[in-house]
């Protein structure tokens, strides 16, 4: 079998193809078999899982030595994409790209205090890594959505959402509306679930943008019945998540 190598546009593909991000914390992995086992369990269910460093650094390095070797063995049309979120400094930005990540997201610009947020896109890009900053001013969206070096990243996250609220998101891109952005993906994260999913998929499509709803939702029975890694618990969590959530 040939190495796998990460690809940008792969994840790209999953992710408009899903549709959802589901956030992986510390109430959903204990151990590094929860997180394998739950991110297998996401990716089954036809989501793109993202787990996130509030989770200790040693089970996302002990997990992904697993879970990196049955991605190599998953099908081209139907890829096991890896993410990691909550990104918080160049250190955790290091350690997510050794550690085999394809997808990387954060919830600034993830160098403050180190260097600019074009830097992490371009660590990302030169890893061949899909890079997604959070932004959540007009400013911040400025600074991300217009540039001329090349160093916009593959997507953009609203953090958090739930301040703005979906007409609060419509209002914050309605200003970028051009048409080199068109099908651009935004990711509202936070207070995003089946109930608020829709309205904020509207707004971000009114403006020609593509809605990819980051959220724990879809995990939410394993969370209430405190049940991290218990197959059947997230099974019937991603059941009902599904069909309460339109399609």
């Amino acid at each position: 079998m040939a190495e796998y190598k990460r690809d940008r546009s792969r994840v790209d593909k999953a992710m408009r193809k899903s549709g959802v991000v589901v956030v992986m914390n510390k109430k959903h992995v204990k151990n590094p078999e929860h997180m394998i086992t739950t991110m297998w369990e996401v990716y089954q269910a036809g989501f793109l899982a993202e787990c996130t460093f509030r989770i200790d650094k040693a089970i996302l390095a002990e997990a992904m030595q697993e879970l990196t070797a049955k991605r190599a063995e998953c099908p081209e049309d139907n890829p096991f994409i890896l993410g990691v979120g909550s990104v918080i400094n160049p250190a955790e930005l290091e350690a997510a790209l050794e550690m085999g990540f394809d997808m990387i997201v954060a919830p600034g610009n993830v160098m403050g205090g180190y260097g600019e947020g074009k830097d992490f896109v371009k660590i990302c890009q030169e890893a061949n890594v899909f890079s997604a900053p959070a932004i959540f001013t007009p400013t911040e969206m400025q600074y991300f959505i217009e540039r001329s070096d090349g160093l916009e990243p593959d997507a953009i996250k609203v953090f958090p959402a739930n301040t703005h609220g979906p007409s609060g998101v419509k209002g914050l891109l309605a200003p970028y509306v051009r048409n080199r952005h068109n099908g651009r993906i935004i990711m509202p994260t936070g207070g995003v679930n089946y109930e608020t999913g829709p309205k904020y998929q509207e707004a971000i499509s009114a403006n020609g943008y593509t809605p990819v709803l980051g959220m724990s939702a879809p995990l939410k029975v394993v969370e209430a019945e405190q049940k991290p890694g218990d197959v059947e618990t997230i099974r019937r969590s991603l059941a009902e998540f599904k069909s309460k959530m339109p399609a």
